[in-house]
């Protein structure tokens, strides 16, 4: 069967449930730090990906509240920042700077100011992202100074 523009057939979501089911799922695997790209839902009957998803969302907003999907986005950027923070602090001694800044950067597109990306610019309004990643990585190291001082006093 060929696709055809306005076809039912062709319909992925087609009960309220399982309408909310994919939602609910896409919006916590959001609210997990993880990007929507690394999204799919699968069932029995059939699957679909982060870009048929969205597509829902922008076209049926009564059943797909975008609020919930901006609610996943806060949590999980919530998430990531926590991270650092922790890194910033030395509550997390063991954290990669260099991995976390390359996810953040992939992940919300910090450094691609041509991409269309509303997460991005709502926080790169609010944010110097390359000035707060320094900041991190900063403090980091000082928090790891005391450490690496004792370690080298140690008698060997």
């Amino acid at each position: 069967m060929v696709f055809e523009q306005g076809h039912q057939t062709a319909k992925k979501l087609t009960t309220d449930d399982l309408k909310l089911d994919a939602y609910a799922q896409y919006c916590a695997h959001i609210a997990s730090g993880q990007p929507k790209k690394a999204w799919c839902f699968r069932h029995p009957t059939l699957s679909l990906t982060w870009e048929t998803m969205e597509k829902y969302i922008k076209n049926e907003p009564n059943i797909f509240d975008p609020l919930h999907k901006r609610m996943a986005e806060a949590d999980g950027l919530k998430l990531w920042f926590s991270y650092l923070a922790d890194s910033a602090r030395g509550k997390n001694k063991d954290a990669n700077v260099a991995s976390m800044q390359i996810i953040l950067r992939n992940m919300f597109m910090w450094d691609r100011p041509d991409h269309n990306n509303n997460e991005g610019d709502m926080f790169a309004a609010q944010f110097n992202q390359e000035r707060l990643l320094e900041q991190l990585n900063a403090r980091q190291m000082i928090a790891t100074q005391p450490v690496i001082a004792a370690i080298a006093a140690e008698p060997s």
